[in-house]
């Protein structure tokens, strides 16, 4: 059992202590200072906290008072300080809560506002966290041009990923990808939901982060020439009447560990407080819009069904999913165009009879104007200043407005909506777009709703609807914000059948222009926030990485970008949603979809999260009975060949790489490999030689070992080594076993003789699976042939 969190008075207020974390505070100021116990990082002496009202100076704490208690809440049991400033000039009471846990490194905190006064007061912004000039700037030991800055985006599409200290924070701008204009100035950041401060001097990093989300924007700003970093929630101007109160949301402060540690801990703090819906397994399917897109018609959708009812062992899938193409008009949602003559209770039922989760897709919060819904609701939708309908974004070449998520009509409408479409037409799979709209700066029905309530309000109406058993799909959504109603969520850029997206002039030009940070969709991007995203998988949602594109047809994709891409979907773990016409794909690049199920229950670490925008570094310890005990992937995401070099843990390792199916021998120190193509990668089982025959991995799956082979043991009585294999992954594969200096004799699979190619150090089986198969393989008996 943990040892409980201490409290005390010291000389200048009081202190809260656990075992990882000590936080001290000043009566004089309401401000703090968090110590890290192990090595005693300390990155700010003083770190204040503020309320900015609409149009005048900020209300700062004064003189404070105190009171510390018990406290529990789902992260467990802990101790509440509260700070209490009464500041009658002002005409308000500021309140600041600090939490520690008795088994929980991060601390919580939120800022509460009461209006004492007569007058009521408008807020714009509630500053939880600041840290101040002088004691209170970061101290840390590299310059802050080195720092690096995880630079979380607002919504699913936002650009996400670290940069340096002396960069220019991203141009993403609202409404579409930021909720506020971007931070001016080299080393200025404006991250949404959460940041990671890294200091490469010393290895230690602070994180910052919205631990809920269900009434502000928390936005953490980071201005490395002020050496300076803060949290502060948005509060749009929100109404403060007399005697009322305004919490912050809670913010979390981790100072332990690593980033990518920090991350999968805010995400746990995130997903408990939040009630976040993980799937017990990421689902699998198929769907039409990356082939077909608004194109689609019925019977495209019937025949790649019929595909994959005849191909069941090669692609195991659970959903088939309708995407954008079948609708009237953009918010007409249940009046069906002329491709989908049957209409959608058909074909739900179609799918549905051939044993598959009917999906469907929708943008629910998107009103186009030459839809039926805004020529009879236009009072439902969000205003600008002017009093029009506010602008969410122009697409499908007409503009489309936002749906005012805080108006009972349009709540109303959105939970029948949702209704007929799943219990009516029978989805239970939906896919809703584009919903960020809810969220966009405007006037709203109800004066006091903020964006993220009147955006949650929205996601609410559509749970209602759709009902506690059915699976949501959230894309273009807020992130924490939607934490609790989703259970998967897309977390990058739409993928392309492209690496990058490129001008005709930069496609004419001899060598191919250099990435950019604000790049729009393409395989490069959507890759991008899937690696920097990672961390989110399985605790705030299943992860959707965005569709897999193996087709050779309508494609720019080389193959080597196209395994990068299935790599990286396979090795983070999240949903696999197939988006070619299954048809054209020729068998050697279904097989790759076929390597990617079932999915991982895991996701891969990504090692240099915090080192470069885009990572190239991938480790995954899987489970399974005979599992390799580590699996690397390393990637070239530069644009020319280039050597990709990895240090390995200690010891020696038998190693086998996935897609060119291949031992690499016995490697100890450094994996290499010399020139790798641009965008190309390598994935790499690694186990441990021991001294009798083993498994090292297989090629069937993405996995290598950890799905498709149920058991392996070395009877060495008998000398035979026992693989029971299932039919996982693609049907053929090659099975690599390490001799341990015995020679081998045969190998049977189900009594039939295979071929065996080796020797002494490793030998390879290849074999075609479709069943479960037990395969043995035998060794020679006599002493002299087990030399080492």
């Amino acid at each position: 059992m943990a040892e409980p969190v201490s409290s005390g008075l010291g000389r200048n207020g009081p202190w809260l202590q656990n075992r990882w974390l000590r936080v001290e505070t000043r009566l004089d100021d309401g401000s703090l200072s968090p110590l890290a116990l192990d090595g005693a990082f300390r990155p700010t002496e003083r770190a204040l906290a503020s309320v900015q009202p609409r149009g005048e100076a900020p209300i700062a704490f004064g003189r404070c008072d105190y009171d510390a208690r018990p406290y529990e809440d789902a992260l467990g049991r802990g101790r509440l300080l509260t700070l209490i400033a009464r500041l009658p000039r002002r005409g308000v009471t500021l309140r600041r809560e600090l939490v520690l846990y008795d088994e929980h490194p991060s601390c919580l905190m939120r800022l509460g506002v009461t209006r004492d006064a007569a007058a009521g007061l408008r807020l714009d912004a509630l500053h939880v966290f600041e840290t101040a000039d002088g004691r209170g700037r970061l101290q840390l030991g590299a310059t802050p041009p080195d720092w690096r800055i995880y630079r979380h985006g607002w919504q699913s599409w936002s650009p996400t990923m670290s940069l340096g200290g002396g960069a220019v924070d991203l141009r993403s701008a609202p409404p579409v990808l930021a909720p506020e204009p971007p931070a001016e100035g080299a080393g200025r950041f404006a991250s949404d939901d959460v940041g990671v401060l890294y200091d490469p001097a010393s290895g230690r990093s602070m994180l910052a982060g919205a631990a809920t989300a269900r009434t502000l924007l928390t936005q953490i700003a980071v201005d490395a020439p002020a050496r300076s970093m803060a949290a502060r929630c948005l509060a749009d101007g929100i109404a403060l009447a007399p005697g009322e109160t305004l919490w912050s949301e809670r913010v979390a402060i981790d100072l332990v560990g690593t980033p990518h540690e920090q991350l999968g801990r805010y995400g746990d703090v995130l997903g408990r407080l939040m009630g976040a819906r993980v799937p017990q397994r990421a689902p699998a399917g198929w769907c039409s819009w990356y082939y077909f897109y608004q194109d689609v018609t019925e019977e495209d959708v019937v025949r790649n069904l019929r595909f994959l009812e005849r191909h069941r062992r090669e692609l195991p899938v659970e959903t088939v999913q309708i995407d954008d193409g079948y609708q009237a008009d953009v918010g007409d949602w249940l009046q069906v165009n002329e491709k989908f003559p049957h209409g959608m209770q058909w074909l739900a039922s179609e799918i549905r009879s051939a044993g598959y989760t009917p999906g469907i897709w929708l943008a629910p919060f998107l009103v186009a104007e030459t839809s039926r819904l805004f020529a009879e609701h236009a009072d439902w939708l969000v205003r600008d200043e002017l009093g029009e309908p506010a602008l969410a974004m122009k697409n499908w070449q007409r503009r489309n407005f936002a749906l005012d998520g805080s108006h009972p009509e349009a709540r109303a409408w959105l939970t029948q909506l949702f209704r007929q479409i799943c219990e009516g037409w029978g989805y239970d799979y939906v896919k809703i777009d584009f919903l960020f709209a809810a969220a966009v700066a405007g006037r709203r029905h109800d004066v006091r709703a903020t964006r993220v309530g009147a955006y949650r309000a929205a996601l609410d109406a559509v749970r209602r609807g759709a009902g506690d058993g059915r699976f949501i799909l959230g894309c273009g959504s807020l992130m924490a914000p939607s934490v609790g109603v989703f259970d998967g969520n897309r977390i990058g850029l739409d993928v392309a059948p492209f690496w990058r997206l490129l001008t005709h002039e930069e496609r004419s030009a001899p060598r191919p222009r250099e990435r950019r940070p604000d790049d729009a969709l393409s395989a490069e991007t959507s890759i991008r926030n899937t690696l920097n995203r990672s961390w989110m998988h399985g605790r705030l949602w299943a992860n959707d990485p965005d569709c897999l594109l193996v087709r050779s047809d309508r494609t720019k994709l080389s193959l080597d970008e196209t395994r990068t891409l299935a790599s990286v979907i396979g090795l983070t773990g999240g949903m696999m949603l197939s988006s070619d016409d299954l048809e054209r794909v020729p068998e050697e690049r279904l097989e790759m979809i076929s390597m990617l199920l079932p999915v991982l229950p895991r996701a891969a670490t990504v090692c240099d999260l915090m080192s470069t925008d885009l990572p190239g570094h991938l480790e995954l310890t899987p489970e399974g009975a005979a599992a390799p005990q580590r699996i690397v992937g390393l990637f070239n995401m530069s644009d020319e060949a280039a050597d990709l070099d990895v240090a390995l843990p200690e010891g020696r390792w038998q190693t086998v790489e996935l897609w060119e199916e291949r031992s690499l021998g016995v490697v100890e120190g450094r994996l290499s490999f010399a020139l790798v193509a641009p965008h190309g990668c390598r994935v790499v089982a690694l186990s441990p030689p021991g001294d009798v025959p083993s498994l090292v991995a297989t090629t069937a799956h993405i996995g290598m070992g950890t799905l498709d082979v149920a058991s392996s043991a070395y009877d060495e009585t008998a000398g035979v080594l026992r693989l029971r294999l299932l039919p996982a992954g693609r049907a053929r594969r090659r099975v690599y076993v390490a001799c341990a200096g015995r020679r081998p004799r045969d190998v049977r699979a189900d009594g039939r003789e295979l071929a065996l190619t080796g020797d002494a150090e490793v030998c390879c089986v290849d074999i075609t699976v479709d069943q479960e198969t037990l395969m043995e393989v035998r060794f020679e008996a006599d002493a002299s042939a087990r030399e080492r």
